[in-house]
């Protein structure tokens, strides 16, 4: 996905590249979020969001579209900018994951750091 794309031109793009209809999506999110026990998603909403008129949906509605499109939910996540649940939960719930993630941003790690700091974490829990 290129970084210079709304949330829902990303959108738009990522229905197409599945050759899939607005009312196609919207039907197969509507479907996975009632199993969740959350309100609907139709095709009128949407194709307001795919056309920027209204803001992307909630976190529910972001990772069920990225598991329907195949999509990284993360990097839709993002894009809202939002945090997927279980980050949240986990720095909600561990002061270690707090620190840590406070001491990086106190260091302001370049994206090379973040991605050798990521490195070095799996290099250590494999051994």
């Amino acid at each position: 996905m290129e970084k210079h794309l709304t949330f829902g031109q990303c959108l738009r793009e990522l229905r197409k590249a599945k050759n899939l209809t607005q009312r196609e999506l919207a039907d197969r999110v509507a479907a996975r979020l009632k199993e969740e026990d959350r309100r609907g998603f139709d095709f009128t909403y949407l194709s307001k969001i795919e056309n920027d008129r209204m803001p992307p949906p909630s976190k529910a509605a972001i990772l069920q579209l990225a598991a329907v499109l195949d999509a990284d939910c993360d990097e839709l996540l993002s894009m809202a900018g939002k945090v997927s649940p279980d980050m949240e939960q986990q720095l909600t719930e561990s002061h270690g994951a707090r620190a840590f993630y406070r001491a990086a941003i106190k260091h302001r790690l370049t994206e090379q750091e973040w991605h050798e700091l990521l490195h070095e974490l799996e290099r250590r829990k494999q051994k």
